[in-house]
């Protein structure tokens, strides 16, 4: 655990064979995790983006967004439980948000467990503020979720 993360990682488009791997990750990761049949639903999907992030061979994380008229809205960032901790989250996140303004994203936006600090902090080392809350947002307990943005250089705000 830990000391493999400082060997190479690198970044790949999230293929239909890593949805077992991912499907495991999804479960350490959250409360409704999606399933294999969901994943690869969501992998089909015109609309959606995922990348698949590796080290040593091994698929440690995955995150993917949805670009709808110049906005990419995060629907998933995550790591593998044994490698989390040591800034794998946020150099996904960094290779996510530069994929989007590749595609032509003017925006990336998310929503986030207000109680999750280590992926806020994740988050504003990319570059994101926190915009707003919605309250009661997630159905396991009602928890509001934060609203974070990141506009590429240039957009305008709204």
């Amino acid at each position: 655990m830990g000391e493999e993360t400082t060997a190479a990682v690198s970044f790949r488009p999230l293929v239909a064979a890593d949805i077992p791997e991912v499907a495991a990750i999804e479960a350490e990761a959250f409360y409704d995790a999606w399933n294999e049949n969901m994943l690869l639903n969501e992998l089909n999907n015109s609309l959606s983006t995922y990348l698949a992030m590796e080290c040593g061979g091994r698929l440690i994380g995955y995150a993917g967004f949805w670009l709808v008229a110049g906005e990419a809205q995060i629907t998933r960032v995550a790591v593998a439980q044994a490698e989390r901790g040591q800034g794998c989250g946020t150099r996904l996140t960094a290779a996510l948000v530069s994929k989007a303004w590749e595609l032509g994203a003017e925006a990336v936006t998310l929503e986030v467990r207000e109680s999750n600090l280590a992926a806020q902090k994740a988050y504003l080392t990319c570059g994101f503020a926190s915009e707003g809350v919605r309250p009661h947002y997630y159905e396991d307990n009602h928890e509001n979720a934060v609203i974070m943005w990141l506009y590429k250089e240039g957009a305008r705000h709204v």
